[in-house]
């Protein structure tokens, strides 16, 4: 079961990464430039911001697994359609499809870990999920290049469509309906509006969230601008851009890793703040580097290694502030945070498209407004300690 879950929960991040070595070709091939090209990233992350929130509830209303086959189907048909697309306005619209599909395994994995395990195993089933996951930033890119080397970036819808063909075969063999019958007779989704809007004005919730979603955004930039400038600015092929990204990714999974023991020795909130400090200390650093005319592929590399590690503990800490104390209604809260960082992440790619001319410059520069966003936010914001 966790392998499928993890495999479910792939799907949207898998539908990100497997693409980025072939955005400078399929911006040739469907008329753009690259910076507009990077709206197909803009409208997949509005795709999985909505979808977040309408699956949560309506697989509570409906059960697990049929929400599970719809939400794949979308993503299928979306990749399909990514796959024949010939203008760009078409290929807009698929990737917003594919999206919305994908952000199906976001949302129900974990409420199926929730109706199934209990205390301890649930823990230990997370974690495998997680490590599994893990693997998605690092492998994806690699796939995807090798398809480009091989053939063309229609290859990787094809392959992203036939990746969803084969988790839905594992979730019909494998995965039992977990949400009971009886509690999917008291859902009621007009409770579940309400009670987003209830968690988002919490003093508990939104301090955090908006400082999490403010640092993640300079993450989602690093993810739409990196192939742009690696490939076309500094003349890396697809396969040294995929191997580089999948060594940042290492980075970022071994500093999440290690984060529990940051936790420890400084405690969440305090961490929090520190991290999001040095966040913006590297950037405001690289692009005084970069600003002042150098161009030096091993130091912009290392500063962005460096950045994405941060942002390995930074992501996890800000969701564990925003989620530890809502207590009953945690699993609405985190769909909610998962929508608003997606929806974070929609508006910075529209901006990082727009600097795209720029190039490094540009892309370090959004990265740098959003963590001193963060920080200014951890700063001033954010109380002195949590309060339950």
């Amino acid at each position: 079961m966790p392998f499928v879950l993890a495999a479910l929960s792939a799907a949207g991040p898998i539908g990100i990464d497997m693409y980025l070595p072939g955005l400078p070709d399929m911006a040739r091939d469907l008329g753009v430039d690259e910076g507009v090209m990077q709206l197909s990233l803009m409208v997949y992350f509005l795709g999985l911001m909505l979808g977040q929130l309408v699956y949560g509830p309506l697989s509570d209303k409906h059960g697990r697994k049929p929400v599970i086959y719809l939400g794949l189907a979308v993503f299928i048909v979306g990749s399909i359609g990514c796959a024949l697309s010939t203008r760009f306005e078409q290929h807009l619209w698929m990737r917003f499809l594919q999206g919305l599909g994908g952000s199906i395994g976001l949302v129900i994995a974990f409420a199926i870990v929730r109706d199934a395990f209990r205390d301890g195993e649930m823990g230990k089933m997370i974690s495998i999920i997680l490590a599994v996951l893990g693997l998605s930033p690092v492998l994806a890119p690699m796939v995807g290049s090798a398809l480009l080397t091989s053939t063309s970036w229609h290859s990787i819808f094809w392959a992203l469509a036939g990746y969803g063909v084969i988790v839905a075969a594992a979730v019909a063999l494998v995965l039992e309906e977990t949400r009971d019958a009886e509690l999917r007779k008291r859902s009621a989704l007009k409770q579940v509006l309400h009670n987003y809007v209830r968690i988002f004005f919490e003093k508990r919730f939104l301090p955090y969230v908006l400082a999490l979603c403010a640092a993640q955004a300079g993450f989602f930039a690093y993810i739409a601008g990196s192939a742009s400038v690696f490939i076309s600015e500094y003349g890396l092929s697809p396969t040294r851009f995929s191997l580089l990204f999948a060594l940042n990714a290492l980075g970022l999974v071994s500093a999440a890793l290690i984060n529990p023991w940051i936790h420890h020795r400084l405690g969440a909130l305090r961490s929090f703040r520190l991290l999001n400090i040095a966040y913006v200390i590297v950037l405001t650093l690289l692009m005084i580097y970069l600003a002042s005319g150098h161009r030096d592929l091993v130091v912009l590399s290392a500063g962005l290694f460096i950045t994405v590690a941060l942002l390995g503990s930074i992501m996890p800490t800000g969701s564990h502030l925003a989620l530890v104390q809502q207590g009953e209604y945690a699993g609405t809260a985190s769909a909610l945070m998962g929508s608003l960082q997606f929806g974070a992440g929609a508006l910075v790619t529209a901006v990082s498209g727009a600097l795209a001319y720029l190039g490094s410059v540009g892309l370090i520069m959004v990265m740098l407004i959003c963590a001193a966003t963060a920080a200014l936010l951890c700063i001033a914001w954010l109380p002195k300690r949590i309060e339950f």
